[in-house]
């Protein structure tokens, strides 16, 4: 999810593509901006408040070093924040290489622990850019480019140099023909047996599919998969094609794609891989599921998962990026980034929490917005920006989760954010509890 950085303006006839997949990031030093705020003259009064990221140019500033936060400011996510924890990871400053693709963002956390890989280390694999798409392509967007990071511990983080443009590990073809030829961004990594790692991941092309927007293209997004044998330091493309296309009953595109799979011993016919994803359809923003019973080869769409809550409520313009985590004792949890009535131009974006719900009887299942006294409304909010345990410098977005379970039952929620003053960044709280609740959570950072 996206909030603009330009004040607010209601228009009718206009379209506004901002973002709504990660934190937004105003600009800190003179640079390309990752940022751009389209208005657009509308279509049919076809309204668009965007489920997709906005970048500034510039990294982001570290806020103050003291790496607690105040014990009145995680009492409540209600109460204003005096944390002055910072991120975990940020954009490549200056100092840095001049060609690092991820110069001016740096977003949407896939994090691994070496107990989900193997690997005697933690990874983290996200994306950016420079502030501009494959070919100088004017981007809207923070996606582009893939890249990682390696940690012992999943709080202070080092960038690894990959093979690709830009020290990326997974770049863009350059082909605007395509599918994913100028621009790129993750959804998620997963072991898929004991050989291979893979990548699902998204692109656009070159086609333009936003009305009255000549000459700007990378909206129209489709799902793809690539291929590691070396621990997931090199990847290499799966197929000819993505493994699950747009589908026009359900918007512009299929995109952010987060993967449950069964534990080892598990994988039969009766566990299957299941997907979700966001889609737009000009109007409305939502998360919906997909099946594959071939190990992710093939998938079936089964339909809208979550969407808009009722008018008035925190979630009212949509649903938009979220993250899944398996509970020890079974069962599956969601935190998702959804946007109030003002929408990704004006609203506020905020964390909620839902639960799946399954049928063993016939194999159908639904995610369900959480209730309970310590939510204000279904589904939440749990997470607000500059909230609670969040830091100033969260104060304008938050987005893109990614959670973690850890062996001692705690969870840490990896996060991206941005501030009038700082760019897009990777933040992190920990509920030592394991609960998701608005209380739970306390900031994490390598400060």
């Amino acid at each position: 999810m996206t909030m603009p950085v330009s004040p607010k303006r209601r228009c009718s006839g206009l379209i506004r593509v901002l973002a709504m997949a990660v934190a937004t990031a105003a600009p800190l030093r003179p640079s390309p901006a990752c940022d751009a705020a389209f208005v657009v003259p509308a279509k049919n009064d076809v309204v668009v408040p965007t489920f997709i990221e906005r970048g500034a140019g510039g990294g982001a500033r570290r806020a103050a070093a003291d790496a607690s936060s105040s014990s009145d400011a995680t009492s409540t996510a209600a109460a204003t924040s005096t944390s002055t924890a910072g991120p975990v990871l940020s954009p490549s400053e200056e100092g840095d290489d001049p060609n690092r693709f991820d110069s001016s963002c740096a977003a949407n956390p896939v994090v691994l622990p070496p107990s989900a890989t193997g690997l005697s280390r933690w990874r983290m694999y996200y994306y950016g850019n420079a502030g501009s798409w494959a070919g100088g392509r004017k981007n809207f967007l923070p996606t582009g480019w893939i890249g990682m990071a390696e940690s012992d511990d999943g709080i202070s983080w080092t960038k690894a140099v990959g093979a690709e443009e830009g020290g990326s590990i997974l770049a863009p073809t350059g082909n605007p023909d395509d599918w994913d030829g100028i621009q790129i961004g993750l959804g998620d990594v997963v072991r898929a047996n004991d050989e291979e790692m893979h990548m699902y991941y998204f692109g656009g092309s070159g086609e333009e599919v936003l009305p009255n927007m000549p000459g700007v293209a990378g909206f129209r997004m489709r799902i793809g998969r690539a291929r590691s044998i070396d621990g997931g330091k090199t990847w290499e493309r799966m197929g000819d094609g993505p493994v699950l296309d747009y589908d026009e009953e359900e918007g512009l595109f299929a995109s952010w794609p987060r993967l449950m799979i069964p534990e080892e011993g598990e994988d039969d016919d009766d566990k299957p891989w299941r997907m979700t994803y966001h889609a737009f359809n000009g109007r409305r923003w939502a998360a919906f599921g997909a099946t594959s019973r071939d190990g992710g080869e093939t998938w079936t769409r089964d339909g809208m998962m979550l969407g808009p809550g009722p008018e008035g409520s925190w979630d009212e313009s949509g649903v938009g990026t979220r993250a899944v985590l398996r509970r020890p004792g079974g069962g599956w949890d969601m935190v998702y980034e959804a946007v109030d009535k003002g929408g990704t131009g004006g609203g506020t974006h905020r964390l909620g929490v839902a639960h799946l719900v399954e049928n063993d009887e016939d194999g159908t299942y639904s995610w369900v917005k959480a209730e309970g006294p310590e939510f204000e409304e279904r589904g939440g909010p749990m997470l607000g920006p500059g909230e609670g345990p969040l830091g100033p410098w969260t104060s304008q977005v938050i987005g893109t989760p990614f959670l973690v379970g850890m062996e001692d039952g705690s969870v840490r929620l990896y996060y991206v954010t941005r501030s009038p003053e700082t760019s897009h960044a990777i933040g992190l709280v920990v509920s030592d509890s394991g609960e998701l609740k608005p209380s739970s959570w306390k900031e994490i950072s390598p400060n």
